[in-house]
């Protein structure tokens, strides 16, 4: 289980931290790397977890049968034990994951389109939710099984009850004090909505709460094949880069480097890149893809635990010019954006201009969980499978006690291409308290977060707003 760090104050990306983003990730908590195993008793076992609530509405302006407002509550629970095996360097962990509405949500709550099941509002009985092998020395962790795990695109979209869970082997080996790699295979993964490990994506599979591009079938897939590494020459500079063969759907190149103009002084200015570029694979069944993201980011403490940051994320625009039968036959040929995004006209004669360039993220789509600097509570970029430009600016503060911290965040994105133009904004306000002390290592106690999320976009519901209420025990 991927223990929860401390909270700090939300601090500029650390060269300690190489993948996340400036604003508080959508998780309860988590980190930026799979968790170390918690250290064992004498007893030669161990035993954490955490219990937790979810209240969660979405308003909307305009309401039909296609946007009604939704509203849950669920309550989940995530124990999780692991047994070191004599005094050797293996181990063995299990986490269950359970979630329940209580009746909160009705009789029949996955078929009642006012409740929100992205969080779900129907049970979940995650009954492997973990259960791996592990071997740990200083230098190098190898883990095979059911596990938790955060990097960039293979992540814990821990943003509802229970977090992502996939099944597989994962290493990681340091090379040297400034050089570890890694690598990652999925064979199946357990979306957060889900009780059971799949052969599948959420662009291939109908989850709730998801888009597939596959109206109610289920496309297998063989996987991921993830290779990583991070290079942290100095006190100033990180750099991490991998590649994620989602296998018959795309393979995705992504890097970021982060450097700190005076790391040693209370401002601490730094700057942060990042860099997408992604292209379809094998069997191609999400499109054609052909995706090249840059992102920029700015920040400082600007007075004590307040902490300012600006950032940019960019994709081009491409267009192809296609002979079809119908624009959605055209359209059907590539990976093109959603909610309300231009993505095609006719020229007349049976030709189609058809405009695509965005993110396919296998793992993350429709959860904005994913790297980029821009992403929101509601969405991102990768969400909107769309290219374009978006701009965001964020201030957040945590007192010299942490016991709690503030974020607000604005972003703006622009969709806009030839065919149509399309703006969308959303400002974000996130607070949590702890009631614990907090003290270095995992957080073990009670806390509770509050989230609020208003959008604008041109398209039905025009407007909307995420509420969000997570109350969490963490022992």
């Amino acid at each position: 289980m991927t223990a929860l760090a401390s909270p700090q104050a939300v601090e500029p990306p650390s060269i300690k931290a190489p993948h996340g983003q400036l604003a508080l990730p959508d998780t309860f908590g988590g980190q930026s790397h799979p968790a170390p195993t918690p250290t064992p008793s004498p007893s030669h076992i161990s035993i954490s977890g955490r219990l937790r609530m979810y209240d969660f509405q979405r308003l909307n302006r305009v309401k039909n049968a296609s946007n009604p407002n939704r509203h849950v509550i669920e309550f989940a629970a995530e124990p999780h034990i692991d047994y070191r095996i004599g005094d050797t360097p293996l181990n063995i962990g299990y986490t269950f994951g359970g979630a329940t509405g209580f009746g909160f949500n009705g009789p029949n709550p996955i078929t009642n389109g006012h409740v929100d099941n992205t969080v779900p509002g129907y049970p979940l009985d995650m009954a492997d939710h973990e259960l791996y092998l592990q071997y740990k020395d200083k230098n190098n962790t190898f883990t095979a099984g059911n596990m938790e795990l955060n990097y960039p695109w293979v992540s814990l979209n821990d943003s509802r009850v229970i977090p992502t869970a996939y099944q597989g082997i994962d290493g990681s080996v340091r090379l040297t004090s400034w050089l570890d790699v890694n690598a990652t295979r999925v064979l199946r993964f357990e979306q957060r909505n889900s009780s059971n490990f799949e052969a599948n994506t959420l662009l291939t599979a109908p989850y709730p709460g998801s888009s597939s591009l596959f109206k109610g079938s289920n496309h297998e897939t063989p996987g991921t094949l993830r290779i990583g590494l991070n290079f942290h020459p100095s006190a100033r500079f990180v750099l991490s880069a991998e590649n994620n063969e989602f296998y018959d759907v795309a393979n995705l190149a992504y890097v970021e480097a982060k450097y700190g103009l005076d790391p040693f002084t209370s401002v601490n200015p730094y700057v942060a890149a990042q860099y997408v570029a992604e292209g379809s694979l094998g069997q191609n069944q999400v499109g054609t893809i052909d995706d090249h993201t840059i992102g920029v980011q700015i920040g400082a403490n600007i007075a004590k635990g307040l902490l300012f940051a600006a950032s940019t994320d960019d994709s081009p625009v491409q267009y192809a010019y296609v002979r079809a039968k119908s624009l959605s036959s055209a359209e059907s040929r590539y990976f093109v954006g959603g909610g309300g995004t231009g993505d095609g006209r006719s020229l007349g004669g049976g030709l189609y201009q058809v405009a695509y360039g965005g993110i396919a993220s296998p793992y993350s789509d429709s959860l904005a969980t994913d790297p980029l600097y821009t992403t929101m509570i509601t969405q991102g970029m990768a969400d909107r499978r769309s290219a374009g430009e978006s701009y965001k600016v964020a201030l957040s503060y945590s007192p010299p006690n942490k016991q709690w911290k503030l974020l607000a965040d604005e972003a703006w994105f622009d969709y806009s291409n030839d065919i149509a133009r399309n703006l969308t904004s959303e400002f974000n306000v996130d607070g949590t308290y702890y009631f614990n002390k907090v003290r270095p290592g995992p957080y073990r106690g009670f806390f509770v977060r509050v989230r609020i999320a208003p959008r604008q976009q041109p398209t039905l519901p025009y407007t909307f707003e995420y509420q969000r209420f997570i109350a969490e025990y963490d022992f």
